[in-house]
């Protein structure tokens, strides 16, 4: 049937899941409820989940509940028809506000067979309430909305967050611990309680306060209420759900007991408790199964010590109750091996048994026969397997593993190897696209239930981290000791035998699995995901000899220059196994290479790795976190995926990032979570029983990984945070509160030095640093900066991370390999607050001595000799190269605020700024994989340090008051936007007059470290499309003598560099400022005029004169012009490339830059002989020209003077001067501007204008007799003859001069 068959009648309601209508059955009378549940926006996991719950209402038949008549679906919607109930019990309290004991007994027997019914039939409710009572004909009362009821089956995974309504949740469910079915009959009593009182029980407005009340308050009973109904409800209302009242007690309870409920007819359908806990699965991780004790008891399925309830039965004794699929295929094992396997299992549940075991080579073998039996006998019948015994026999060997059995030399092979081909053979059974489709079918009736796949890769995960156990131990100890060879063994034996990559299909596996609707392979994904991190990380640890380094680099330079030098030759003092063919392959890069490319490949396996996340054990999410971590910090693209939904809509432009059902949303919900049990463990009694075991490491994994996602989503130049935090400003401010509040839990300074303290404040400093990239202050940046804290509070925490209390946390930074600093999130939202923060922000940080607490910071690991070094002050610094970013930046912010000569004019402060530059530096830089490194890390601090230096360059060059002859104001001009020098010239006029005049102490100061020589080395060690900020201050630093001849000397003009510079790949202010020095080199001194001729400039500054760009012509010009200004030593060369006929023609350039430069360039190509004349004879016309035009004063002047200098030296061009109309032209000038030139009051006016240029040029024209005689012929004679009365001495000069000199023959 369809929504044709049925007359929609009026709306009566919207649910939690769509708009209820009335309806009408055509053709019959019948009336219906109709629900329209809208499919847009919801993913095709809630479909599925959908559609089972309509099928879960279909099979419903009681007199309690509400049945379903009807369901369809089409394209857009489902509709569920169900029968029509008169109205809500919730409408009975809105108007009766309580009811009599009576009519709540009724009530509550008419409840009771309903929920009986449904716990009867293996199903939860989740959401009783009111609301979800309706009442019918004849007052029966109807049980209905079924949105969040769950089938109760053994693969039940408790949901993460909080579903139903919290006045009627049960203790364990707001607590998000594990809840069974009498989580129904909590909800229960609080309505039976409400039906008679008037209100819950626990009743407020604030949801916080509602839990706590729910939690911790005892219920107050009414003095008028009867005793067998406080008695029902104090059963029901028990906080502890294992006390609380029960089928079947509860149906022999007076106040409801009914003749008419028979007891159910299966015993064992009684739901079984949902588990998704750490506390609940604790063995899971190092502990191991024998610490549990046996199910002897079908209760005990309920109890929290019971591990397998989801996945497995932990021995082989008998359970009542539903059986696994698996069960009903295979059985239990039985005989004699059975007995065998039950007594090794036995055995090895002790140090000293599991030695006994794996001592014995018989012994052992008869425990690994199973797993051999069953890998050698694959293609067999099911039927013919004991999938069970090789259950046991996996969790023997387990527990062998956990009790250190493993470092047995004698059975290491024998073990490794059985595992790897365990591991081979499930999943590539599972998964082969090799075998038909009925041999699918076939394997996955061998183990349905995911059982031998989570073993397996169970006992790899715990394999692998207790040798990760064993590698700490060798590292960690005072007297560090070689690593044990059979770690080694191990983890090289996994690394060969391709281990990820068949880690990486279980995955995919559990995807498929978990897409096509079921929930049995989550588990084995959880240990797939643990085993590919422990795997990685202990290759890590075993690379630390080579790659452990501290930012700044600390200790001593020889030490660590030792380490990068020999990295190659250390490879051959290794043991034996731990030898690699390559540097590369040293670390877990390539390990979580395959690990990214098979997640960026394949959807099954993202779905795996997000219910990792979503319904994992907390073992497996803490690796699935650092998983994510390393993964993003090696593909920008996996942070992006993170970022967005698991199943995006087929509307791209309706994709949320950072939305429901993203990873990146899982992280927030957990931390969310954390900072609640954190605060409980601040305020209430340490031994409260908590879900989380580590809410603490927690916090530090989740908050590392949104910091890498953001630094990495930011190196690749993304500027907004929204695309973490979403678009919305309500999620916004919920998620940069919760990272706010668990960057200091108790609200003291002290308690941000704890780790996960410290670790949220970097996750925030990453977050809001995405915003950084703009000009002006962002909404979002608005709402993180309320959460900042206080200036003084940043100053008391940066001496609190200076302090020796800080060393213990500086260790256990190192125990996360280094790859982050725990001290950057301080120094990060500083950096932010003084960006944002105006002058006022910068003003409180100096007032309080923050810029020298930096400068502290950076110094850390530099401040000791190694001989004065206390033990175990090794690496002490906390900062990662993207702290010393940070660090640096905000040093800049501080610098207007007077600080700049503490910083800048101290040599030892210069020279710890060039140490961060050092070969060294720069080279472990690059090798680094964690936040900061590699080549954009290079780049960010090489820009940050340049920023600092370049601070009074960008102060003078920006005075209003800058000679133009001093220094190109536009070199490096990049460095002038957004520098905090470049204000000063305007809002600190006293400030700009220090500098300028101690600019010739801190010029001393650059030669004295050496700081040309150690910008220009920076050039080798980034990318030529990064060259544009180091550039830029080298044309800075030109434009002083001193610096510019230490520039000369560290082979600023050498000819590969400049080579590679102008034929390379480099940004166009990048060229123009290399332009810009060599056309100040040579402005400057004809002393370098020999290094830009052996660079082989002029071949180069040819091709730009035809460059397309007119910016790059003008500049070429201009070099050009300059390089003739001192000599004629490139006239010849000039000529020979014919340079000059190029130069010719830019005077009459589209471009009045390029007009104006060339018209310079032919005035001094002119200047010194008449070498050049013959090639500079086209210019007389377009000279002339350019004279009579409307260009700028500037152009009228180089033209005028380009003329004077073409007669300046001979009269060869002459005639071509009166005939081409030059001296016309230059006449013609002097009379429009006579006026001006005569009076007194427009000085201001003549200073700007070219007439005394003119002037000059017709007095030197005057030196020849064809110039002379064109003059004394001309009408405009007269005029100049007149500006010998103006009051500018200069004009009168040339005036009189030129009257006089016309008038000889």
């Amino acid at each position: 049937m369809g929504i044709e068959d049925y007359h929609v009648i009026v709306l009566v309601g919207e649910g939690s899941f769509g708009k209820v209508y009335m309806g009408r059955r055509k053709y019959t009378r019948q009336t219906v409820a109709m629900k329209f549940i809208l499919k847009h926006g919801k993913t095709d996991k809630d479909i599925h989940n959908l559609r089972q719950e309509i099928e879960i209402l279909r099979k419903l038949k009681h007199e309690n509940i509400i049945e379903m008549i009807d369901s369809f679906e089409t394209p857009q919607e489902f509709c569920v028809v169900t029968e029509f109930a008169q109205g809500e019990l919730f409408e009975v309290l809105e108007d009766d506000k309580c009811l009599p004991e009576e009519q709540v007994q009724a009530i509550a027997k008419q409840l009771v067979k309903a929920l009986h019914y449904l716990h009867s039939n293996r199903i939860i409710h989740r959401d009783m309430k009111p609301q979800n009572i309706l009442i019918g004909k004849g007052s029966v009362v109807k049980l209905c909305d079924f949105g969040f009821a769950r089938a109760m089956s053994a693969n039940t995974v408790v949901l993460r967050s909080i579903k139903g309504t919290p006045l009627y949740m049960a203790p364990e469910l707001v607590r998000e611990q594990p809840y069974n079915h009498t989580a129904d009959l909590w909800s229960l009593g609080v309505i039976l309680y409400e039906l008679f009182v008037g209100q819950p029980p626990f009743y407020t407005n604030s949801v916080y306060a509602l839990i706590r009340h729910i939690v911790k308050d005892p219920v107050k009973y009414p003095e008028n209420m009867s005793a067998h109904f406080k008695s029902f409800l104090k059963g029901l209302l028990n906080k502890s759900p294992q006390s609380r009242l029960t089928w079947p007690a509860l149906l022999e309870h007076p106040f409801v007991k009914d003749d008419s409920v028979e007891p159910a007819a299966d015993n064992g359908t009684v739901p079984y408790e949902v588990k998704g806990s750490e506390a609940t699965w604790k063995a899971d991780e190092i502990q191991t199964s024998r610490k549990q004790p046996p199910v002897t008891d079908p209760q005990s399925r309920n109890t929290v010590e019971n591990r397998e309830i989801v996945y497995d039965k932990q021995n082989n004794k008998k359970v009542e109750g539903p059986k696994h699929a698996a069960e009903d295929h295979h059985g239990s094992a039985t005989g004699p091996e059975c007995s065998a396997l039950d007594k090794l299992e036995k055995t090895s549940q002790t140090v000293k048994g599991a030695n006994a075991i794996i001592e014995d080579s018989e012994v052992l073998s008869t425990a690994l026969s199973p797993i051999k039996i069953w890998l050698s006998n694959t293609s067999t019948s099911p039927r013919e397997l004991n999938i069970d015994d090789a259950n046991q026999s996996l969790r023997i060997v387990k527990n062998l593993i956990e009790a250190g059995s493993y470092q047995s030399f004698a059975a290491i092979d024998d073990i490794i190897c059985m595992f790897l081909e365990c591991t081979s053979v499930i999943i590539k059974t599972k998964i082969s696209d090799a075998y038909s489709f009925a041999v699918k079918i076939l394997v996955s009736t061998i183990d349905p239930s995911g059982r031998i796949s989570r073993e397996s890769t169970a006992c790899l995960a715990l394999m692998l981290s207790r040798v990760i156990s064993g590698l700490k131990t060798s590292i960690s100890s005072e007297s560090p000791k070689p690593m044990e060879e059979s770690l080694i063994k191990i983890i090289n034996h996994a690394r060969s035998s391709q281990l990820l990559e068949l880690l990486c299909e279980c995955l995919i596996a559990s995807g498929s699995d978990i897409v096509s609707g079921s929930t049995n392979m989550v588990p084995a994904a959880c240990e797939a995901c643990k085993a590919i991190w422990y795997l990685a990380h202990a290759v890590d640890i075993m690379s630390l000899g080579t790659h452990n380094f501290s930012f700044p680099l600390a200790n001593s330079w020889r030490q660590v220059h030792a380490k990068l030098d020999g990295k190659m030759q250390d490879q051959g003092s290794l043991p034996a196994s731990q030898k690699k063919d390559s540097l590369s392959d040293i670390d877990s890069t390539h390990l979580i290479n395959i690990f990214v490319k098979s997640f960026l490949a394949s959807k099954p396996m993202q779905v795996a790795v997000y219910h990792c996340l979503h319904n994992g054990l907390e073992s497996a999410i803490h690796a699935s976190l650092q998983l994510i971590s390393r993964a993003c910090l090696l593909d920008a693209s996996f942070c992006a995926m993170i970022c967005g939904p698991i199943n995006p809509s087929s509307n791209v432009n309706e994709v949320e990032h950072g939305g429901d059902g993203t990873i990146v949303s899982d992280m927030f919900s957990l931390l969310s979570l954390c900072g609640s049990y954190l605060n409980k463990e601040s305020k209430q009694n340490s031994n409260q029983k908590c879900r989380l075991s580590n809410p603490h490491a927690l916090v530090v994994h989740c908050c590392l990984a949104l910091a890498t996602i953001a630094a990495c989503l930011k190196s690749e130049g993304n500027s907004s945070a929204s695309i973490i935090l979403t678009s919305s400003q309500k999620k916004q401010r919920s998620r940069l509160s919760v990272l706010a509040h668990l960057s200091s839990v108790d609200d003291t300074v002290k308690s941000c030095l704890q780790p996960h303290c410290a670790s949220a404040m970097l996750a925030l400093s990453s977050l809001i640093s995405l915003e950084n990239g703009g000009q002006s202050r962002s909404s979002l940046c608005e709402t993180a900066l309320a959460l900042f804290p206080r200036m003084a509070t940043i100053h008391t925490l940066l001496k609190l991370w200076l302090s020796d209390g800080s060393e213990a946390l500086c260790r256990y930074n190192a125990g996360l390999l280094n790859l982050f600093g725990l001290r950057d999130g301080c120094v990060g939202l500083l950096e932010t607050r003084l960006k944002w923060g105006g002058p006022l922000a910068i003003e409180q940080a100096c007032s309080v001595g923050i810029p020298q607490l930096l400068i502290r910071l950076l110094t850390d690991g530099f401040s000791k000799e190694p001989s004065d070094e206390k033990e175990g002050s090794i690496h002490r610094s906390g900062l990662s190269p993207l702290g010393v970013v940070w660090t640096l930046s905000a040093l800049s912010q501080c610098l207007p605020g007077g600080v700049f000569r503490e910083i800048l004019y101290r040599r030892e402060h210069v020279k710890l700024l060039t140490d961060l530059l050092s070969d060294t530096h720069l080279k472990a830089l690059a090798a680094w994989t964690g936040l900061g490194g590699g080549k954009k890390g290079v780049r960010e601090l090489i820009n940050s340090v340049v920023d600092i230096l370049a601070f009074p360059f960008v102060a003078v060059q920006s005075s209003p008051n800058m000679p133009s002859t001093s220094a190109s104001i536009n070199s490096g001009f990049l460095l002038n936007i957004a520098s905090p020098g470049g204000r000063i010239g305007t809002e600190n006029k006293e400030m700009l007059k220090t500098i300028e005049k101690n600019m010739a102490q801190y010029i001393q100061v650059l030669l004295e470290v050496s700081v040309p020589g150690c910008i220009l080395h920076c050039f080798d060690h980034v990318n030529m499309e990064d060259l544009s900020r180091p550039l830029a201050i080298v044309a800075k630093m030109v434009g002083y003598r001193p610096l510019a001849s230490q520039l000369l000397r560290e082979g600023l003009l050498n000819h590969s560099r400049v080579e590679k510079l102008l034929k390379g790949p480099i940004a166009k202010e990048t060229l123009l400022d290399f332009l810009m020095i060599v056309s100040d080199l040579a402005r400057m001194s004809k002393d370098f005029y020999e290094p830009i001729d052996k660079a082989g400039m002029v071949g180069y500054l040819k091709n730009f004169l035809s460059n397309e760009d007119p910016d790059l012509r003008a500049k070429a010009c201009s070099a050009i012009g300059n390089m003739c200004r001192h000599s004629s030593y490139f006239y010849s060369s000039l000529a020979t490339n014919k340079v000059i006929e190029l130069v010719v023609d830019r005077c009459s350039d589209p471009d009045k830059r390029t007009r104006k430069f060339a018209c310079f360039a032919v005035g001094n190509a002119a200047y010194h002989n008449d070498m050049l004349y013959e090639e500079l004879r086209r210019s007389i016309p377009q000279l002339t020209k350019l004279l009579l035009a409307p260009e700028e004063d500037k152009t009228k002047g180089n033209a005028a003077g380009a003329l004077s200098n073409l007669v300046r030296n001979s009269n060869i061009l002459c005639e071509d001067i009166v005939s081409q109309g030059a001296i016309q032209a230059l006449l013609k000038m002097v009379s429009s501007y006579s006026t001006v030139a005569l009076s007194p009051s427009r000085k201001d006016v003549l200073t700007e204008s070219p007439l005394k240029i003119v002037l000059f040029a017709l007095r030197k024209m005057c030196d020849h007799a064809a110039c002379r005689l064109f003059l004394r012929s001309s009408e405009l004679l007269p005029v100049i003859v007149h500006l010998r009365q103006s009051p500018d001495p200069a004009i009168s000069e040339y005036a009189s001069a030129i009257a006089t000199k016309a008038c000889q023959p």
